[in-house]
């Protein structure tokens, strides 16, 4: 029997006996399906289990997909990540997945992307479909991958030529196999790296500063080779996500694919950038230096190193013997502080996660101590924990950039800026009681939205206003106690929290009543149900209505 099977078995069973509120599901298999999502899901986008639960969207008419992950983008692209996923209890068989699952996926990328189509879709499966396509209206180019995730083997040739005879040539689509051996990588992502690669040519060994480096070429072929041996291993300490295509991806695979371009590869690419315990090679030859080293890493250049494995691995015809990288590769004997700051000044340009950065930084240390002496557990660093119930980092970012830093329309699209562009007015002068109770609010109401409303005018608003609420139920939180956030401290921890907690479907009631006759006006609309989901979802998008209602000062004196 496959063990990597029965360690997933075992984490699927460890999900569901952690997290019994996320499955209400009365069918035992339907159970276990979604917490393997849930892993897959989180094991993919390399999350926490507790960030993963806010993309499933699984459940009938969920329109082919099970989760969706969508981030705005620079240049007008909007990444979307789909997922669907196959769990076999039968851990002794191995099974290819099913071609008919595939011709499902095919067509609603066919649906999903195109505003004009109809699709019959769940109430969580349309919220996702609605942003996706208020995105796309706004004239966003939409890149796409689609994540077929099981327990056992990718498609056969019947579910390959459902994928080739729809979108051939399409740049802006990729169909993933992700399964239980990729899963197993990343809750092993720990394991040390001691491996080896050779350099092409004559390249530079320097000591400075008690600290050596390596300026060599490399043979992406060798940088394919890493890459298949070590898969995702080896960016553990990378600080930027591979989510598919994207238009700086592209242009790597086009200049490989070009047989006059490849040759100059070199010239045209920033390289990759390594970080060793140490490393060591034969000092008396002249070039072609085969390099061992211990612990390795990369930090710098993940995607390039992730476009380049796929491109080799899709064109086996094609000669790429001739084609180089720039590799720097430092030695830092595990100096954290040196590796962060490499880590940084080499990711500066286009971040996209700088979590793990920012991880040591004291503010996270100070609310991780403070978190725990208010009985909570707060997680500055990722990990594969199964239970829901810790506070990641990403999470406290989202609920106190929405709830306390007024900005909840930054809070529900701008993920990939938390720990960087928006890092300072989120973390700054936060203390763990105000962290918490932020958090409490937008788990709160980020629960309601998947229920279904009695209301139909609430219901038209309610799969998009939940980081609008939280931040309405943080005013009438400091409203009713007659303070301000900087009053909130351990000191009265408790007795704030109480309060929500016994009032909590009050808040939320008349939150969401505000919330109504607010959109109302802004619509100039007396049915909210004639406004369609895009309409909706694109209004909360901008910050029109923030400005023009929740930050009015005479708005909330008249409500409150």
């Amino acid at each position: 029997m496959d063990i990597a099977k029965q360690i997933i078995d075992q984490r699927v069973n460890k999900i569901l006996e952690d997290n019994k509120e996320l499955f209400t599901e009365g069918d035992v298999e339907k159970k276990r399906s979604k917490a393997f999502l849930l892993l897959g899901v989180a094991a993919y986008l390399d999350i926490d289990i507790a960030e993963a639960a806010q993309f499933i969207t699984d459940g009938g008419s969920d329109g082919g997909f099970d989760a969706a992950y969508i981030v705005e983008n620079q240049d007008s692209q909007l990444t979307v990540v789909l997922f669907q996923s196959k769990y076999s209890r039968k851990l002794e068989n191995d099974s290819n997945f099913p071609a008919n699952a595939i011709e499902k996926a095919v067509n609603t990328v066919r649906c999903v992307f195109d505003p004009g189509a109809r699709i019959e879709l769940n109430p969580k499966s349309k919220e996702k479909v609605d942003e996706v396509r208020s995105f796309i209206l706004d004239g966003q180019i939409p890149y796409v991958t689609f994540v077929m995730l099981n327990n056992g083997l990718s498609w056969n040739m019947e579910g390959e030529n459902h994928i080739s005879n729809a979108f051939a040539g399409q740049e802006q689509v990729q169909f993933v196999h992700f399964n239980h051996k990729n899963i197993i990588q990343y809750i092993n992502r720990t394991t040390s790296i001691n491996t080896q690669f050779t350099l092409s040519g004559k390249a530079i060994q320097e000591n400075f500063n008690y600290k050596r480096v390596i300026l060599g070429r490399i043979s992406i072929m060798e940088i394919y080779e890493l890459m298949e041996k070590y898969g995702d291993g080896l960016l553990e300490k990378n600080i930027r996500r591979y989510l598919g295509k994207n238009s700086v991806n592209d242009g790597i695979v086009q200049t490989l694919l070009d047989e006059e371009k490849r040759q100059n590869f070199f010239f045209f690419n920033n390289g990759v950038t390594m970080i060793c315990e140490k490393f060591s090679y034969n000092g008396l030859q002249e070039k072609d230096w085969i390099v061992k080293i211990n612990k390795l890493q990369i930090i710098n250049g993940g995607q390039t190193c992730k476009t380049i494995h796929q491109t080799v691995k899709e064109n086996s015809e094609v000669d790429f013997s001739q084609v180089y990288l720039l590799v720097r590769l430092y030695e830092v004997n595990d100096d954290e502080g040196i590796i962060q700051d490499i880590t940084y000044a080499t990711n500066s340009q286009n971040p996209v996660d700088f979590r793990d950065l920012k991880s040591n930084d004291d503010r996270q240390v100070l609310l991780e101590k403070g978190t725990e002496a208010l009985g909570f557990i707060y997680k500055r660093k990722r990990d594969n924990a199964s239970n829901t119930n810790v506070i990641p980092s990403t999470v406290a970012a989202e609920a106190v950039l929405a709830v306390w830093r007024e900005q909840p329309h930054l809070a529900k699209y701008k993920r990939n800026e938390f720990f960087d562009k928006y890092y300072l007015e989120i973390f700054d002068n936060l203390n763990a009681a105000q962290m918490i109770l932020s958090v409490l609010i937008f788990r709160y109401c980020d629960n309601n939205r998947k229920r279904f409303s009695d209301s139909e005018e609430v219901q038209t608003h309610r799969p998009f206003s939940q980081h609008f609420l939280a931040y309405m139920i943080g005013k009438q939180l400091l409203h009713h106690f007659d303070i301000d956030l900087n009053r909130v401290t351990h000191a009265n921890f408790n007795e704030l929290k109480d309060y929500f907690e016994q009032n909590k479907e009050e808040l939320y009631s008349k939150a969401e009543n505000q919330m109504t006759h607010i959109l109302k006006d802004y619509f100039n609309y007396n049915m909210l149900s004639d406004i369609d989901g895009r309409t909706m979802a694109a209004a909360f998008r901008r910050f029109d209505i923030l400005v023009r209602y929740l930050k009015n000062k005479i708005w909330w004196e008249t409500n409150m």
